[in-house]
C-alpha cells in the first residue's frame, strides 16, 4: 500500500496548478458579471425614471434627463448619460406620442473591481419606451 501512494505525491500539486487558474477567472467572471447586471438594473432604474417623467402631462425632456441624472447621481454610477427622444418633448407634444429614455455609463468606471475577464467592455445602455399620457 505504501508504493502505491508514494506514486501520486505529486497529483494534487499537479491538479491544483491545473485548476486554480480556471477557478479564479471563473470566479472573478462571476463577480464581473453581477456587477454588470447590477449596473444595468441601476440604469434601468434611472431610465424608467426619467421615462415616466417625460410621458407626464405638461413635462418637458430637460425635467426627465434632470430627474434621470439625479437617479444616476444618487445610485452611484459615475460618468453615465440620459437622452430622451424625441428630442426636445415640450409641453405641447401630442398625447400618445412614444417617448424613450436611454440610459448608459462605462462598465469599467462603475464596476465593484477593475475588470478582468471583462476589460474591453464598453458602455452598458438601456432604453425604455412609454407612452405621452
Amino acid at each position: 500500500m505504501l508504493h502505491r501512494r508514494k506514486k501520486r505525491t505529486g497529483a494534487a500539486t499537479v491538479e491544483l496548478a491545473i485548476f486554480l487558474p480556471l477557478l479564479v477567472i471563473l470566479t472573478f467572471g462571476a463577480i464581473e458579471l453581477t456587477s454588470l447586471i447590477y449596473l444595468k438594473q441601476r440604469l434601468l432604474t434611472a431610465a424608467y425614471e426619467a421615462a415616466r417623467i417625460a410621458s407626464g402631462p405638461r413635462q418637458t425632456s430637460t425635467a426627465a434627463i434632470n430627474t434621470g441624472m439625479a437617479v444616476l447621481s444618487a445610485r452611484g454610477i459615475t460618468n453615465g448619460s440620459i437622452a430622451i427622444s424625441p428630442d426636445p418633448v415640450t409641453i405641447n407634444t401630442p398625447s400618445g406620442t412614444e417617448i424613450s429614455a436611454t440610459a448608459s455609463a462605462p462598465f469599467a468606471e462603475n464596476a465593484s473591481l477593475p475588470p478582468f475577464v471583462l476589460p474591453n467592455f464598453d458602455d452598458v445602455t438601456v432604453t425604455v419606451v412609454m407612452m405621452r399620457q
